[in-house]
């Protein structure tokens, strides 16, 4: 597999620790959610693709962010799990332009005090 490569499967444990969830709570959403499903290698081992991974951090979100009950959650997934991926997708992105003005705002801020240390010699 080439450095560029992007992995096509992924073990629980580097799932688990990507997304900052033990890998018991894993394997109990997959028994109430059925959209979480793994594919298993001939050894019975997990593995998750980037799609897989994606279905989880809908779930998080759902759960951890949006403080649902599993019910509650198990309930718009299937009603309008399409509506949520859309509003999931649009935190992901409101989450990334948040960060990258928080680095802004410190690269500014360290480009002022260069100025004005600058000006004050």
């Amino acid at each position: 597999m080439g450095s560029n490569e992007e992995k096509r499967y992924y073990k629980i444990s580097e799932v688990a620790e990507m997304l900052g969830l033990e890998t018991s709570t894993l394997r109990y959403w997959e028994s109430e959610f059925p959209n979480l499903s793994p594919r298993r290698s001939s050894k019975g081992k997990r593995l998750y693709t980037d799609e897989d991974i994606e279905e989880v951090r809908t779930v998080q979100y759902l759960l951890k962010q949006r403080n649902l009950t599993i019910k509650g959650a198990q309930k718009i997934l299937e009603e309008d799990k399409d509506h949520v991926k859309r509003v999931f997708e649009a935190v992901k992105r409101l989450e990334s332009i948040r960060e990258e003005v928080r680095n802004l705002k410190c690269e500014f801020g360290t480009v002022l005090k260069k100025t004005i240390t600058i000006e004050e010699l």
